[in-house]
């Protein structure tokens, strides 16, 4: 597949991450013809968003940018990246660090989605006082995400060593 292609719909998943946050923290509801669509934050009912109060909004919307933020810098990591790899630069330190820092923002975006909700309703607590269930989980492709982030930190040891075979063998040419 071509690097560019690749480029393009990393910032396209970029903008539509950015697009959901938004539409998930605002009473605008995007509309297609006659069609409305409710996008809410997890474990948010449309009900619920629209009886926010402001200041439950920006906390909300405060704790659930965190995660947003850290897997925007992972997805321009993982751009860099893939800018080296267009550059042939594949087992540079460079890239090695990009892909390594890309893994651990990813992770990173992921444990905190998962601490994220429970956060946001002890926060509405002392917001309001009123008390709603807390509820914390892990869901099959969180659990996945985990999983694959560790891999792609093996892949940046395997990388490493290559970048430290190449150097060797160009010392005995």
């Amino acid at each position: 597949m071509n690097i560019t292609l690749i480029r393009c719909l990393l910032w396209l998943c970029v903008a539509v991450q950015a697009a959901f946050f938004f539409f998930a923290w605002t009473t605008f509801a995007p509309a297609i013809g006659s069609m409305t669509i409710d996008i809410t934050a997890n474990g948010v009912s449309t009900a619920t968003k629209l009886g926010l109060t402001t200041a439950q909004r920006a906390l909300g919307a405060a704790l659930a940018a965190l995660p947003v933020l850290v897997l925007g810098y992972g997805l321009w990591r993982l751009d860099r990246l893939l800018l080296n790899f267009r550059r042939q630069d594949l087992f540079t330190p460079q890239s090695v660090a990009h892909l390594r820092a890309f893994a651990g923002a990813t992770l990173a975006a992921t444990l905190l989605s998962i601490v994220e909700p429970p956060l946001r309703t002890l926060g509405w607590w002392l917001i309001t006082g009123v008390k709603s269930p807390l509820q914390i989980g892990l869901t099959g492709e969180q659990a996945m995400l985990i999983l694959v982030c560790g891999l792609f930190y093996l892949v940046t040891r395997m990388m490493q060593e290559g970048g430290r075979l190449a150097q060797e063998n160009e010392g005995f040419i």
